[in-house]
């Protein structure tokens, strides 16, 4: 598979500027909380789910630009109160090389600000009378709620557990984004939908092993965040799980180790490669599906960023 570089995600940038005008108009407010919001909009990430949103509302042959804008911003600010929620769960200093907002702020105010984002998409949606999206979109905050209270109170160190909860942290996400750029453009029958959502659910789960893989990276400044903190938490990501049960770790793992140690010996043994191996079939899976349509603008656009998912070095 050719990988797309990184500054391929340069191509979505006119939309990326609609998206990120909006949002200051969304989060435009007084008081305290202008400060936060003002701080939050100056770390955004690479707001891929927006643009998997709207390539796959032009692939079903969508038109409106403000309803797509919208439903757009909506789930990005669903994606960044998230990403706040669980830097307070994981007590994270560091984001996109950044000081985390409850570093920066104090997780109490981190907090209410995460729930002022979720309240906000919530307005974006309901604007438009988007029933059927907004059930989509709080069950996914539903299934993510539920993923991250298991691996708070009662984690997992096996490969069903991990699959499961992947899929609850993020996998269901993608799917859920993409069916709703579906959904939201006019006469896409539901069989069209569910295959888009596969497109959606492969690329999630690409994302995340790549995710897994990137906190074994040996260049934190590259890539923005604590390298080694999965490792520092003790979690059970799949590198860990492999590692255990094929012998290269021991259960405990986490006491008699060093993480350069424990990365060095993952490594040595093949067992990131195979991880990375695992990720790339998961694109070509989601490539495969974008297969199925025509080649148009957006299905090279969705077939460009599939390969950037995986090739990313943050």
């Amino acid at each position: 598979m050719k990988h797309a570089p990184e500054s391929a995600v340069m191509d979505f940038a006119p939309f990326l500027r609609r998206v990120q005008a909006r949002l200051g108009e969304v989060l435009s407010s007084e008081g305290s909380i202008e400060q936060i919001m003002a701080y939050i909009q100056q770390t955004n990430g690479k707001m891929i789910r927006p643009i998997l949103l709207s390539h796959v509302y032009e692939l079903c042959g969508g038109t409106d630009s403000s309803l797509v804008l919208d439903v757009a911003a909506g789930v990005e600010l669903i994606h960044m109160a998230s990403l706040i929620h669980d830097d307070i769960v994981d007590q994270s200093d560091l984001r996109r090389n950044t000081l985390t907002v409850q570093k920066r702020f104090g997780p109490q105010a981190a907090v209410l600000a995460g729930d002022y984002l979720f309240a906000k998409a919530f307005m974006l949606i309901t604007l438009h009378k988007l029933d059927q999206v907004l059930s989509v979109l709080t069950n996914v905050i539903t299934q993510m709620c539920q993923g991250e209270i298991q691996q708070l109170m009662n984690p997992g160190c096996d490969e069903a557990y991990y699959w499961r909860y992947i899929y609850q942290k993020t996998a269901c996400f993608m799917q859920a984004v993409c069916q709703v750029g579906a959904m939201i453009a006019d006469g896409v029958d539901q069989k069209t939908i569910d295959l888009l959502g596969r497109f959606g659910l492969a690329l999630g789960y690409a994302y995340q092993l790549t995710d897994d893989l990137l906190d074994y990276s040996h260049h934190p400044n590259v890539t923005g965040k604590n390298v080694g903190n999965d490792f520092m938490s003790g979690m059970w990501t799949l590198p860990i799980i492999r590692g255990v049960e094929q012998g290269v770790l021991s259960q405990n793992w986490q006491r008699e180790l060093t993480f350069d140690k424990a990365r060095d010996l993952l490594e040595a043994e093949g067992i990131l490669a195979g991880i990375k191996t695992e990720a790339q079939f998961y694109v070509e899976q989601a490539l495969a599906i974008l297969g199925t349509f025509s080649g148009s603008s957006a299905s090279l656009q969705l077939g460009t960023l599939a390969e950037f998912v995986c090739s990313r070095r943050h």
